[in-house]
């Protein structure tokens, strides 16, 4: 999960998923593209890019969060909840729930959060090595 951020990527859910290059990352992620590198407009120099680490991570977080999805889901059906019951809760559709409740999407943590609040429950962060 992406503790600090938004919890979504620079382009929204579409920049993770549905990516057909999803090898190369987004524009500027080779070295030499940043202006702001070293030599640039005066910013840090930039962190080099690691191979594959995008892809793996984005993967991980995929798994976590549908896990968290369906434990999520399952707690929501424990306490005899509908969708649209926590639609409403929530503020949103119960369409909106059903895509959450899919763990396709790349979601916010606030929304998660939220979420969770209408089920019941709460969302708590660590952090792992």
């Amino acid at each position: 999960m992406n503790v600090g951020g938004t919890g979504e990527p620079p382009g929204g859910p579409e920049d993770v998923a549905g990516r057909a290059d999803a090898g190369a990352g987004p524009a500027g992620d080779t070295p030499g593209d940043d202006p702001g590198a070293a030599g640039g407009d005066g910013g840090a120099p930039r962190v080099p890019v690691l191979p594959g680490f995008r892809e793996m991570a984005l993967r991980r977080m995929s798994q976590d969060r549908g896990r968290l999805m369906r434990e999520l889901a399952a707690r929501r059906q424990d306490a005899g909840l509908s969708q649209t019951e926590v639609a409403a809760r929530m503020g949103t559709s119960q369409s909106a729930v059903a895509r959450l409740e899919s763990g396709e999407a790349d979601v916010r943590a606030t929304t998660l959060e939220r979420y969770a609040a209408a089920v019941g429950t709460e969302i708590t962060w660590k952090l792992q090595d």
